[in-house]
């Protein structure tokens, strides 16, 4: 939340509403958001209920927040990523009622959505008619699994092909991808405790069986658990998960980390945390974290007349680790047959958990915090495969949804498409359905927005020295030559604009323009102040 202030009001960034996922908050507390979010010039906010009682709560806090745009976006427990367990339709049919008494609600559908026909009923309202009620429009859909395929998609390509090898199932399966595989889709329990519809990799597989086997058992006995299971886990890290298990011996043994000399530990980080391929860190916050333990090694056998900090350029470091650690070793030889101290394990562990820094990319141990290195912002690997160590979409998470996984057949198709042929789609069925597929019966308006925010009052003053004019048919307005009998500077502004909709409603009365990607005040209203006798 404080990220998303300060790429607007600092960065300047065309952002004017905000998702609040996970959970809805408390009514108290999501009213304190949405005043800090008014007074920071942002228009809407958005939550994510999970079950028929949340959705009451966004409805009580649209009720409470005077008026400031809300979105109710529901998806149930069909959805990809983080869902509920909750029907898609039975929470709805309970609550419509309430959500329409307050006109600030935009209700919006998703999960399961990926093509006009599958969507369309739920913009006319027809999906509840089959359950006996009379038609609940929504007011929008979402397309979220759907575009994780599209060109512009964040996505590695290995995880797009995999998402459109899925077949998926009906809306009628999806509660069968809760404890099994289902159609290429699985759910697992994310970092948050919530669970988590995404495809079945061995990365996914994997942290199942981690669930099953540690993090679902009592806190007190995971210890002795994760002692009874090492090996399989050891072995799991290592052939099926993005982070390896960080202990190997120079010549490939796995081991623990006591087992290795400083050299070898300084070396297996440079391996799993710079790529080679690349020829960069795999994120800007590793090159310290290995500074960090190179300093601490060089304190244990440096000469003292050197200091403290490294006797090596740390240029080198930065951007040819690999001979840093060479010439490294050649000036601490002791560093290649020394077992690092038990002080000293503690210390890079330490390192690894510190907060701050991107999730460390291995598993150096297996303690009280095992869940945070196996399951900390994972997704980020289905999006960088190259920080994967040998590039295996499968050692990552990729969500989907169980549902709409269906409808993705092409692997970088253009997100206008995807979007194109859903909304054309639509277009044309509303057309035939509404107007008997005559566009001329269509109404015409020059702008579609919300209603607009009341002006400063009627308009001018009826004094005679502002007078309107036609002069070959244009209509004219005069100011007088007296600056203190002009009117003020909203009442000029909003009858220059007039009461439709318009485009120059809008230039006129927005507080800002988008200006390339940023967020600029707007001038417009300046320049036609109004000034005397113009």
């Amino acid at each position: 939340f404080p990220g998303i202030l300060r790429l607007r009001s600092k960065e300047k960034l065309p952002i004017v509403g905000l998702c609040i996922g996970g959970g809805v908050p408390s009514v108290e507390n999501a009213l304190e958001i949405i005043d800090t979010l008014r007074a920071n010039g942002f228009k809407h906010v958005s939550f994510k209920p999970s079950n028929a009682q949340s959705i009451l709560t966004v409805v009580e806090i649209a009720q409470k927040c005077d008026g400031f745009p809300v979105g109710l976006q529901w998806t149930g427990g069909r959805a990809g990523g983080h869902h509920s367990f909750e029907d898609f339709h039975q929470p709805i049919l309970q609550t419509y009622g309430a959500i329409r008494t307050q006109s600030n609600i935009v209700l919006v559908a998703g999960s399961g959505f990926g093509d006009a026909d599958g969507s369309l009923p739920y913009l006319t309202g027809d999906w509840s008619t089959g359950f006996g009620y009379a038609p609940m429009p929504f007011d929008g859909i979402l397309l979220g699994s759907r575009v994780m395929v599209a060109k512009e998609a964040g996505t590695s390509l290995a995880a797009k092909k995999l998402i459109v090898a899925a077949p998926g199932v009906t809306d009628t399966e999806w509660t069968r991808s809760l404890d099994n595989v289902q159609g290429g889709v699985t759910t697992f329990t994310s970092e948050y405790g919530e669970s988590n519809h995404v495809l079945a990799t061995r990365a996914v597989l994997f942290l199942r069986f981690m669930h099953k086997t540690i993090f679902s058992k009592p806190r007190e006995l995971q210890p002795a658990l994760l002692v009874e299971h090492k090996d399989e886990i050891v072995a799991g890290l290592n052939a099926d998960h993005a982070r390896p298990w960080f202990g190997k011996k120079a010549d490939g043994q796995v081991v623990d980390l006591e087992d290795m000399t400083y050299a070898e530990v300084i070396s297996r980080m440079v391996e799993l945390v710079y790529s080679q391929k690349l020829q960069r860190w795999l994120y800007g916050s590793y090159c310290q974290l290995v500074l960090d333990f190179v300093n601490r090694t060089e304190l244990r056998f440096a000469d003292f007349k050197f200091g403290t900090g490294s006797a090596i350029g740390l240029m080198l470091l930065d951007v040819h680790p690999q001979d840093y650690v060479n010439q490294f070793l050649n000036v601490y030889p002791g560093a290649g047959t020394q077992l690092i101290a038990s002080k000293d394990i503690q210390y890079f562990v330490a390192l690894c958990k510190q907060q701050g820094q991107k999730a460390v990319p291995f598993v150096p141990v297996l303690d009280q915090d095992i869940g945070m290195f196996v399951l900390k912002d994972m997704l980020w690997y289905s999006e960088h495969l190259d920080a994967v160590h040998d590039g295996d979409v499968q050692r990552t998470v990729i969500q989907q949804g169980v549902v709409s996984v269906r409808y993705s057949a092409m692997v970088d198709e253009p997100v206008k498409d995807i979007l194109d042929s859903v909304y054309r789609s639509h277009v044309a069925a509303l057309l035939q359905r509404l107007y008997g597929g005559d566009t001329s019966k269509v109404p015409v308006v020059e702008c579609i927005t919300s209603d607009i925010a009341p002006g400063p009052g009627p308009g001018l003053p009826a004094d005679p020295a502002v007078v309107k004019k036609d002069k070959d048919g244009k209509q004219m307005l005069s100011l007088p030559l007296d600056a203190d009998k002009l009117p003020s500077a909203d009442q000029w502004l909003y009858t220059l604009a007039g009461k439709q909709p318009s485009w120059l409603f809008f230039l006129l009365t927005s507080q800002s323009l988008v200006k390339g990607t940023s967020l600029v005040e707007n001038f417009v209203p300046r320049v036609m102040r109004a000034r005397p006798g113009r």
